[in-house]
């Protein structure tokens, strides 16, 4: 085919194909990917915020609807803490906590639970001397609970545990005999 003659378009013709072809390209291109293309960059940084985003804790009631501290799981002594009070000092024997809240709701807390004859007022607070706790065990553990307001709706609660009485308690007649043995080594 060497006689062959190639169609060669006129240049008539080839401005309505080049505008034909541009206009189906530009067609075919659509928004669509550009949109794609946005919500996986939205999703992105969204993922990334929630993930980055400190946890936020459950919210705890502290009051129930009558305005009452609710009870904690957390026990001292044998008594139940009210929600919201935060160890301050351990020393052994001597715990101090603190809570947020006006000194007379959680006196209004401890007051029922505490069995004792000598109770002490102190300014707004008060101390339970030898308090033992309403529905503990047989032999409950003696304990002095202070209450005291530290400043405005900071209450501190003070539990200091007694040790239990001597197993061996001498006769009202030998502690006398003792006595008079000691007074006159003395002399």
């Amino acid at each position: 085919m060497t006689g062959a003659k190639t169609l060669d378009p006129s240049p008539r013709l080839r401005a309505p194909l080049f505008i034909l072809a541009l206009w189906a390209a530009l067609a075919s291109c659509t928004s669509e990917p550009e949109r794609r293309a946005q919500t996986v960059h939205d999703e992105v940084p969204a993922q990334k915020t929630s993930a980055d985003a400190p946890k936020q804790e459950p919210f705890i009631r502290y009051y129930d609807a009558q305005g009452k501290l609710l009870p904690s799981d957390e026990y001292i002594a044998g008594i139940r803490l009210p929600r919201g009070a935060k160890l301050s000092r351990d020393e052994g024997l001597h715990h101090v906590y603190r809570i947020q809240a006006p000194i007379e709701k959680v006196l209004a807390y401890f007051g029922p639970m505490m069995i004792t004859g000598s109770v002490e007022r102190r300014g707004k607070g008060a101390v339970y001397k030898r308090a033992s706790v309403r529905g503990a065990e047989v032999n409950p553990t003696k304990v002095d609970v202070s209450i005291l307001e530290v400043g405005n709706s900071l209450t501190r609660i003070s539990v200091t545990e007694l040790p239990p009485p001597p197993k061996y308690v001498p006769s009202p007649d030998r502690t006398k005999a003792a006595a008079q043995q000691s007074f006159r080594t003395l002399d």
